[in-house]
């Protein structure tokens, strides 16, 4: 793949990795691929905020067949966080237990940060799980935050002295798939989310204002503002879930059928390889 990319005709849209697989993208046992090396967390956790289904959260790095790609561990367990603090942010803005003032305005500040840096380190983890999967240059990812997943400088068109434009790691998972244009409409709103973390409002040392308010008033402001934050978070697991099932389907399609089995969550125990009856009859 080397680092060829596409140079779109609108210079303030960004380009994007034309890219391939590799074969991390699989969990092989010796020379049989017996998975793919992610979980769809971005489409069972979307499930689970519209409630109509429950996303699994999981860790066992070591057991057999299990999951190789970090990113996958780290949003499974930024799920499983992020599902206690829209929780409790709820029963904070919705309680009507009396409390004084200022202990329900340092409640709002307090579950807003959380809010703000748990959705932005979400993303961030369901975007570099799939990307691991593929032949992106590692260090445009890796460490990246999420608003340079979205869009940041071409590190190798400025190093070659070539005309400065912005690349984005999800318009390129999104760009094989025929997505990317739509994508990249909906920038805005994602930066949204990456917007709020980088402002210092959750990650650095600057937080909300603290107002003076009565306690029904600042619950009615984390409840607003929860909801907004939630909208967007609805809005980039929706792009990232139609990716986990076009990733997912493209190499399940390309994986030699007699070594693909289906994989089945044990919780407490890993990954395990269930044959289906078709393939164990054939040996």
């Amino acid at each position: 793949m080397g680092i060829e990319h596409t140079n779109p005709e609108d210079p303030d849209m960004a380009s994007h990795f034309e890219w391939e697989f590799r074969n991390e993208a699989y969990i092989w046992n010796a020379d049989d691929i017996v998975g793919i090396n992610f979980h769809p967390t971005a489409t069972e956790f979307q499930k689970w905020l519209k409630q109509e289904g429950n996303f699994s959260v999981f860790s066992e790095r070591t057991a057999e067949d299990a999951f190789t790609n970090p990113h996958t561990y780290q949003a499974s367990a930024l799920a499983g966080v992020m599902s206690h603090v829209i929780n409790d942010s709820h029963s904070i803005s919705t309680s009507q237990e009396p409390i004084d003032a200022l202990d329900a305005e340092i409640q709002r500040i307090q579950s807003y940060n959380e809010l703000v840096l748990y959705v932005a380190r979400l993303c961030e983890a369901l975007i570099k799980q799939l990307a691991f999967c593929t032949q992106i240059p590692k260090h445009y990812y890796f460490k990246a935050s999420l608003g340079a997943l979205l869009a940041t400088d071409c590190k190798e068109c400025r190093r070659e002295k070539k005309p400065a434009h912005k690349i984005s790691i999800l318009g390129s998972l999104a760009h094989r798939y025929g997505h990317c244009l739509k994508y990249e409409h909906c920038l805005k709103d994602h930066l949204r989310i990456a917007g709020r973390c980088r402002n210092g409002e959750a990650a650095h040392s600057g937080i909300p204002d603290l107002q003076i308010r009565t306690a029904i008033e600042s619950r009615s402001k984390l409840h607003h503002d929860a909801y907004e934050i939630g909208t967007d978070l609805v809005h980039m697991l929706e792009h990232i879930s139609e990716l986990e099932i076009e990733m997912k389907s493209e190499l399940e399609r390309r994986a030699r059928r007699k070594t693909l089995g289906k994989l089945i969550f044990l919780p407490g125990k890993g990954i395990r390889l269930e044959i289906d009856a078709e393939k164990e009859a054939n040996g």
